[in-house]
């Protein structure tokens, strides 16, 4: 039975998966209650494919928190907009906010959103949905059962850029270690092309390494090495287990059609697995780990109302740990822009990314700004920046 409304702002590819985790969640307590978008063709769609009254879409997201009070509030748009959209939603006071990953651009907007939702009493999550799949559970169970020993080091190596992908996999590691605190970071980064992703300047590869308190390090290879991807592989003083995702079949997942699908069905992120696999000195060989399959993204909403009905009191999602995967990717960036080993906790607020293209400190060797999300930008607009409003 429904007992709870969920509002969504910003109706685009990440904001359908998320409805379809709300809408997933066992005995579907919450529903669809209202969403908010600038583009009419996205508010339409949306709208129509979640049957969303049109007395509930609006394309002012204010507008929408004013008039409809709701009890969630889901934030899915891109990632400059998520400090201003969850600082205007927690001044609303819903029960709690789940905003899309990464937290924001930089560790100054973290800890404002963090602030504006303390002071009005707020939960707060970031929605890191992979440590929410069944498998990847597990193997955080059998790390701390010492299948593998004591964790020496957590090596990360997917492509892109490390807001948008790598962030996943530093929150992995985290997860999976069981949040030990950073103590410092050393970073170098490659940016030899003038690209942006989501409208914010990103790197071509970067590389770092992370220094735990509980003695282990975090490798941080993007976009250098052919690797695991989405997961990790972690080494233990008895063994290494490795993590990596893939879906069911696409004719098992259900289509976006008739709504805009720039990267096709939405539903493979609700319908994905992570596989697991380990070895140690008595397993005689690989040993697979099974769990029984669950949406990720559904699991993930659960947590949230768990968490607002005071079943749990320290969600997998919580912005805390989402502010300490900025703060280590922050430190990545401003360990090369400083040259040095960055100590946290770290006390620069800004992207120190952004500062040093601002500054003139990565010249680029082939000139030419261009946008890596392109493709998702809808009408005449090819970056973000040009979208329609």
């Amino acid at each position: 039975m429904t007992q709870y409304r969920t509002a969504i702002i910003a109706c685009g590819t990440i904001a359908r998966v998320h409805a379809r985790g709300w809408l997933g969640a066992p005995g579907q307590p919450t529903a669809i209650g209202a969403i908010a978008d600038t583009n009419p063709d996205a508010l339409r769609e949306f709208g129509d494919f979640f049957h969303v009254g049109q007395e509930h879409r609006y394309t002012n997201y204010r507008e929408m928190l004013d008039q409809e009070r709701p009890d969630f509030v889901d934030v899915c748009s891109w990632h400059q907009q998520h400090a201003e959209m969850v600082i205007a939603a927690a001044a609303r006071r819903p029960k709690a906010i789940i905003c899309q990953k990464p937290m924001a651009v930089d560790l100054g907007e973290a800890d404002a959103m963090l602030t504006a939702c303390e002071r009005n009493g707020v939960k707060l999550l970031i929605a890191f949905q992979r440590p929410h799949h069944a498998t990847w559970l597990q193997a955080r169970e059998l790390i701390r059962q010492g299948v593998i020993g004591k964790v020496m080091q957590v090596q990360l190596d997917d492509g892109g850029n490390i807001l948008n992908t790598n962030s996943h996999n530093i929150r992995l590691a985290l997860f999976l270690m069981d949040e030990p605190r950073v103590k410092w970071v050393m970073g170098a980064v490659e940016r030899t092309t003038d690209q942006v992703e989501r409208g914010l300047p990103a790197e071509d590869a970067c590389l770092g390494l992370a220094h735990c308190e509980n003695g282990a390090t975090i490798l941080i290879q993007g976009n250098l090495v052919r690797g695991l991807g989405q997961g990790c592989r972690v080494i233990g003083s008895d063994g290494v287990m490795e993590l990596d995702t893939t879906r069911h079949p696409d004719s098992e997942i259900p289509t976006d059609l008739p709504m805009y699908m720039p990267e096709g069905p939405s539903a493979r992120y609700n319908y994905e697995i992570g596989e697991v696999r380990y070895l140690n000195s008595g397993s005689n060989g690989w040993q697979t780990v099974e769990a029984p399959w669950h949406d990720c993204w559904s699991h993930q909403c659960q947590e949230a109302i768990d968490w607002v009905e005071g079943r749990i009191e320290q969600p997998i999602s919580g912005a805390g740990h989402a502010r300490a995967v900025q703060e280590v990717m922050m430190a990545l960036f401003e360990s090369a822009r400083k040259r040095q080993r960055i100590y946290l906790p770290l006390r620069t607020r800004v992207n120190p990314l952004k500062l040093m293209v601002e500054q003139g400190d990565l010249p680029v060797e082939w000139p030419g700004r261009y946008e890596r999300r392109a493709r998702l930008v809808r009408g005449e607009g090819m970056s973000w920046e040009q979208r329609a409003t």
